[in-house]
């Protein structure tokens, strides 16, 4: 039996299973399931964690192949403890630019461990720390009252700005300084208006696009949070900052090359992101295989 540890996992498994098992998939591009690690951990999302510490994990590398195949929107609707967080760490671990060529060089023998190097054995060294990658988690915006929810999207936007300050290292320093400074500029305007704040996560695709020449990948955790949690005397005005939030991050931005959102409430999809018609879902309440094979991570 599986060891308990006080940590968490993004789904729940039977205790008996076996470290590494197959179970039937379809499609051609896809290797059978299999499940790595043996100590049971719940809550926590921490892809490459649950590696290293070899905890339980089933292994859905091989999506990555979807997620690399269009310019589309992603959708997915799971429920909660469903694996949609650490679906999307595995996804930000192997796109996101590496710092360092030894950051780089151990990712890549991570994923060369997993399926989705027995599916395509150049992908890796292909797409591997390549990308620019936006990750925006929403889990925390609930707001109560409208102060709340600009409180709550200033920290959620600042989180993301303050991650660059350390990713940007590799240049000169002169142009290390004007990075820097537009980082800062961003930062500050955070606190201008609401109105400001909701804009900056696209004008930050815009910048980091320029300075790495790639399209980014924005990934959006809990993208319904703010609709679901806010009361209904505000949640008209949370819907509209979030259209706004949203909208220019996936409706045609030629410098994005894959958004994905995940969330638990098919019904906000449209009120949280007006002009996502472009969408592709992938919900679990649906009987579709897209949706069964999602729903480990």
């Amino acid at each position: 039996m599986p060891k308990r540890a006080h940590s968490d996992c993004a789904a729940a498994l039977p205790s008996n299973r076996p470290r590494s098992s197959t179970t039937s998939s379809t499609g051609s591009n896809k290797a059978p399931a299999h499940v790595t690690g043996d100590v049971v951990s719940i809550g926590k999302n921490d892809w490459i964690t649950f590696v290293r510490e070899n905890k339980l994990l089933v292994d859905k590398t091989d999506l990555l192949l979807h997620v690399m195949d269009d310019s589309s929107l992603d959708v997915i609707l799971h429920p909660r403890r469903f694996g949609k967080s650490t679906f999307l760490n595995m996804i930000h671990n192997f796109l996101n630019v590496a710092r360092t060529d030894e950051e780089l060089a151990e990712r890549k023998r991570i994923f060369k461990e997993m399926n989705i190097h027995k599916v395509d054995p150049t992908f890796v060294d292909k797409h591997c720390g390549r990308y620019p990658v936006i990750y925006l988690s929403l889990k925390d915006v609930r707001p109560v009252t409208l102060n709340d929810f600009r409180d709550s999207i200033e920290q959620a936007i600042a989180t993301i700005i303050k991650s660059w300050f350390h990713a940007i290292s590799d240049t000169s320093k002169a142009e290390l300084n004007f990075t820097r400074s537009r980082l800062n500029r961003m930062m500050n305007n955070i606190h201008n208006s609401i109105n400001d704040s909701v804009m900056i996560p696209a004008e930050l695709v815009d910048y980091l696009s320029e300075y790495y020449n790639a399209k980014c990948i924005v990934l959006v955790d809990e993208f319904d949070a703010p609709v679901i949690s806010a009361p209904e005397g505000i949640r008209e005005e949370v819907k509209h900052y979030m259209r706004k939030l949203l909208s220019p991050l996936a409706k045609d931005n030629k410098k994005v090359r894959k958004f994905i959102m995940v969330g638990i409430d098919p019904v906000n999809l449209n009120t949280s992101g007006s002009g996502m018609n472009n969408c592709k879902r992938h919900p679990l309440h649906e009987d579709s295989d897209s949706s069964k094979e999602d729903a480990l991570s």
